[in-house]
């Protein structure tokens, strides 16, 4: 795996923390599987207050003084090696480029425009460029340690700590932050904390004691007190402590990194351990017991690579004493991205996911080595060269607890081989034979509409050719707005079900909710085919609907070729639409078939049905790629079947 696609991912991945995941003020207003997804949340470590005899224990594995993650700029031997090196010279230009110019003021309009106009971007935007000072300004005077840039990054702390709010608008629920009557951490809140920690940790002596003292005042009333007040009082302002999605993760990550980075007495620091040890279990109940992540591939690269962080930063503290991975659970977790490749590095945009998304590399490297899964694809990657944060880009240039692992032999149980049924979740990866001319593999899901960041998407399907996903979910959005966690969610047609490969039954999308369940009635696997029969019929609202039956063939002769079989019946006449996905040009070339031309790929689709049908089809353009959703009307009846079946096409 290429230097170019690591960065690629990772960058994708950071700017997730710029379009993020729900507050609390959108799940109260949410209609739907989102708003009951918030409320089924399978909390296992409820909000209590703290155990002091466990922070005393805890205080007495820590050390002295507070510790970051990676060394100081004191360690001469590691950074000034890294300072010979061309790979960071961006960074070093990056940094000079700031010297002299005016650093971004903070603007209360753009801020609001999320309650003013109801869009992220503006506010986000303005924060993101005022933080991004910070991060190539400390790498850059810790590479050339000449003191030239240490007046500007004093002055970036400066605005930084002082600016009104740490929280992005989205998450500042009643203006609480921005209008100074208390504060709260969010996912933006907390990872600001930790770099302006690690940047105090690593440059040490450079800051003055003046600046340091006034950050750990700042800290304490925008970060750690806030937290500890919900502990003590059992407010629910940090939500998130018992929250079993991404954000769990990524606020206990930045909050203990923060903590264990810049606070001088080990047992206030203690605290913050306790709290992670204990909370950080409800991150892990938001995977199945098989480690599948509902919320996506993009989400679980940030929520559990923030878990990464997390561990590491409290193994090292603790010289490994309370150890995050100790849980079985975690490997299962870990073999989620591997098991969810479709074929030649291609994965499914299930849930808000960005089109393009690729197993985690840093993720899987981390884990491969510190849990000795055998992943020789990850085992020897380098990370030389990204200097995106002050957090895991500093800790993958020092010894770490990955890096000091010894690598294991490849593990073949962990080879994704024929298929990865994640059964829990309903959902099933199909793959060709090794050594065969099979090319096409695809994503089958079953499910319910009632997941993190759900889509309604009970039933759908992706098809891919080579390395071309020819046909499936579309993926997005890539922008969120306060539209995306509200009540109108659904009416994106890339989140509700008409933008994804499901029917439209009389009319009628599916409805989110945990009502729209897929039942699996049959998964019969064999080396030749797998079939993979479903209901979802309870996707839809539609009383007319007595029956929908879903069933999907993967046949691994010759080429392979995936079928799908709808079965419907109403209780009187009806439409019955079976849809196609697609970013691939296409034509109907007969009166039952439709060709897919990728940009090196090709597909045929066969459709038979003992009735007629006529083709539809519309582009829809919508915060993501645009895509064509094509349409097989059926006729009106009281009962029906339609059969599809995928094909790829081979140049002779």
């Amino acid at each position: 795996m290429s230097a170019e696609i690591i960065m690629k991912n990772k960058k994708i991945f950071i700017a997730l923390v710029t379009s993020l995941s729900l507050g609390v003020a959108q799940a109260k207003n949410l209609s739907g599987g989102v708003r009951d997804s918030m409320d089924v949340l399978k909390t296992v470590a409820p909000l209590i207050p703290l155990d002091m005899k466990r922070v005393t224990q805890i205080a007495e594995l820590l050390p002295p003084a507070p510790q970051g993650l990676g060394e100081n700029y004191h360690n001469r031997t590691v950074w000034n090696k890294l300072y010979q090196d061309p790979a960071y010279t961006r960074v070093l230009e990056k940094a000079v480029s700031l010297l002299g110019k005016p650093f971004p003021a903070w603007n209360d309009e753009r801020y609001l425009m999320y309650f003013t106009k109801g869009t992220r971007t503006e506010g986000e935007r303005m924060m993101s460029a005022r933080s991004s000072w910070l991060i190539p300004l400390v790498w850059a005077e810790c590479l050339e340690n000449k003191g030239r840039f240490t007046g500007t990054i004093q002055m970036v702390l400066t605005e930084l700590i002082h600016q009104k709010s740490w929280s992005l608008p989205a998450h500042d629920k009643t203006k609480q932050n921005i209008e100074g009557r208390y504060y709260t951490v969010d996912l933006g809140a907390s990872v600001l904390a930790q770099n302006i920690a690690q940047a105090l940790y690593l440059l040490d002596d450079k800051i003055p004691p003046s600046l340091r003292k006034e950050v750990l005042v700042q800290m304490n009333k925008h970060i750690f007190e806030p937290v500890l007040t919900s502990l003590r009082t059992g407010n629910n302002y940090h939500y998130w402590l018992t929250w079993t999605n991404n954000w769990n993760s990524v606020c206990l990550a930045g909050v203990t990194g923060a903590a264990l980075a810049l606070i001088p007495e080990p047992k206030e620091r203690a605290k913050f351990v306790a709290i992670a040890e204990r909370y950080s279990k409800n991150s892990i109940a938001g995977f199945t017991d098989e480690g599948y992540c509902t919320e996506g591939l993009g989400y679980y690269a940030y929520g559990f690579g923030h878990y990464i962080l997390l561990r590491e930063s409290v193994f090292k503290a603790t010289n490994g004493h309370i150890d995050l991975f100790a849980n079985p659970k975690i490997k299962r977790i870990a073999a989620y991205a591997p098991n969810l490749e479709i074929i030649n590095d291609v994965y499914p945009y299930i849930a808000d996911c960005h089109v393009g998304l690729k197993a985690p590399a840093n993720i899987l490297w981390y884990c491969s080595r510190t849990l000795g899964l055998g992943l020789t694809k990850y085992d020897t990657l380098s990370f030389k060269g990204q200097t995106a944060d002050l957090i895991e880009d500093i800790m993958q240039v020092f010894p770490n607890s990955a890096s000091e692992s010894q690598i294991k032999a490849v593990n073949s149980s962990l080879s994704p081989g024929l298929r990865s049924y994640f059964k829990e979740a309903g959902v099933l990866i199909v793959r060709p034979l090794p050594g065969t001319r099979g090319k096409m593999g695809a994503a089958l899901k079953g499910g319910n509409n009632n997941e993190i960041h759900n889509h309604n998407d009970v039933g759908s399907f992706s098809v891919v050719v080579g390395n071309e996903m020819l046909m499936g979910d579309p993926g997005g959005p890539f922008v969120y707005s306060a539209k995306t966690f509200g009540p109108e969610r659904y009416t994106f047609k890339s989140i509700g079900s008409y933008g994804h490969p499901v029917p439209l039954v009389a009319g009628k999308d599916q409805q989110a909710g945990a009502a729209a369940q897929a039942v699996i009635s049959k998964a019969n696997f064999t080396d030749q085919r797998d079939e993979f029969t479903m209901d979802i019929s309870s996707a839809y609202k539609v009383p007319n609907l007595t029956q929908l039956k879903r069933t999907f063939l993967y046949d691994r002769q010759d080429l392979s070729s995936l079928t799908v079989k709808d079965d419907f019946q109403f209780k009187a006449k009806a439409n019955f639409e079976f849809v196609l996905i697609t970013r691939a040009g296409w034509r109907q070339t007969g009166p039952d078939s439709i060709e897919f031309d990728g940009e090196k790929e090709k597909m045929v689709a066969i459709i038979k049905t003992p009735k007629g049908f006529h083709i539809t089809s519309e582009k829809i353009e919508e915060n993501s790629p645009s895509f064509t959703r094509i349409g097989i009307v059926l006729d009106p009846s009281e009962s029906g079947s339609i059969t599809v079946t995928f094909k790829p096409i081979t140049s002779l």
